[in-house]
């Protein structure tokens, strides 16, 4: 029996309660209850491909304010690993050998960065060390505006939602729990 989390097919998705759905959603997006009663709402999805197109769609016409909600939903990159979810866990990668030293430099990039926008640095790390990200993060203190940063950051969150999806349903697939192609 497989211990990773997986996804039930969309069509059991469609039918769930809000507090079943907010768990599965929760596996997608680091949890806001503003954006998972707006993906909820939008009901019935053919497929977690249009949930997300859905989801990236409701982002966008979310207010400067509940957007920011949004983001500030997504945990630190170099956060403490009891504040990150499962999933945040393993996209952030193992421990290095000079692991002290690279989260004392998030902790200073990521205030850095906070300071000058106002919401938390989002990235979709897709297995690269937290270290090569550092010219990433300067690069968009340096060059960026709060705007620009702030659709960034949303368009990264749904960029992590599709490739848990894409993992997810795949381990779905892998243990016959959700049989349906469509992801």
């Amino acid at each position: 029996m497989s211990t990773q989390p997986t996804l039930p097919t969309i069509c059991k998705t469609n039918h769930l309660s809000l507090e079943e759905f907010t768990n599965v959603i929760s596996l997608l997006f680091e949890p806001t209850a503003l954006l998972t009663q707006r993906i909820y709402d939008a009901r019935p999805y053919e497929s977690y491909d249009q949930l997300l197109d859905k989801a990236d769609e409701l982002i966008k016409e979310l207010s400067p304010l509940e957007q920011l909600e949004v983001v500030n939903a997504h945990p630190r990159i170099g956060e403490k690993a009891s504040k990150l979810s499962a999933l945040s866990k393993m996209e952030q990668g193992k421990p290095s050998a000079n692991e002290d030293a690279i989260l004392a430099k998030w902790a200073e990039l990521n205030k850095k960065y906070e300071d000058k926008y106002g919401f938390r640095f989002v990235i979709f790390v897709n297995g690269r060390s937290k270290e090569s990200l550092f010219p990433i993060v300067e690069d968009r203190i340096s060059n960026s505006t709060k705007n620009q940063e702030l659709l960034t950051g949303l368009s990264e969150m749904v960029d992590i939602a599709r490739d848990r999806a894409r993992k997810l349903q795949a381990a779905s697939l892998n243990d016959g729990s959700a049989p349906s192609p469509k992801i």
